[in-house]
């Protein structure tokens, strides 16, 4: 009768180490603003705007030399789940030009509410960036896990007998980093 007493204790023991290890083991949701930094970081960019809307987070990053992109970004995930270029700046920009000149602002239908879609380099660009670093045959090439959300991975057979994994970012082609293997 006693060992069925301890037997039941250590059940309950296990049970609620169990319940300890697995609430720990949850990670909560990012914050918007941790979201934005990983964000800003992966597409090398700044983060000007950041809003909520609809259960996404939404962000306008500017990337130099490229523009504003507006991204949505599920907070659960962190996945991007929808990316456009910004065409605001640019007809904002316009339309200050023709004010300063007195001529009446004229936005065509087509960019007061269209957006173009945010230029991603392709697998076989990231290869050709990855290679101009890298010398050698690439091995492999593949969109990042969710650590890696904006880079491509690409694994090189370098000239010199070790392997290289490149890191390529998927819109500004920047490399993130390179590691090597024996």
């Amino acid at each position: 009768m006693k060992t069925k007493g301890v037997a039941a204790a250590a059940v309950i023991v296990l049970a609620v180490l169990a319940f300890f290890f697995y609430r720990n083991a949850q990670t909560p949701p990012a914050t918007m603003a941790e979201t934005g930094e990983q964000i800003a970081r992966q597409y090398s960019g700044t983060v000007i705007k950041s809003d909520e809307q609809n259960g996404l987070f939404t962000y306008t990053i500017e990337v130099p030399a490229q523009g504003a992109y507006e991204l949505s970004v599920d907070p659960e995930t962190g996945e991007v789940v929808d990316m456009n270029r910004s065409l605001e700046e640019e007809a904002e920009s316009a339309a200050e030009e023709e004010a300063s000149s007195g001529e009446e602002p004229e936005l065509s239908k087509e960019q007061s509410f269209s957006r173009e879609e945010a230029k991603q380099l392709t697998p076989e660009e990231a290869g050709q960036i990855a290679l101009a670093k890298v010398p050698g045959v690439i091995d492999d090439i593949e969109l990042g896990d969710e650590e890696e959300t904006g880079f491509y991975i690409v694994d090189i057979d370098a000239e010199n007998g070790e392997e290289a994994t490149v890191q390529v970012n998927t819109v500004s082609g920047e490399i993130a980093s390179i590691s090597w293997d024996d």
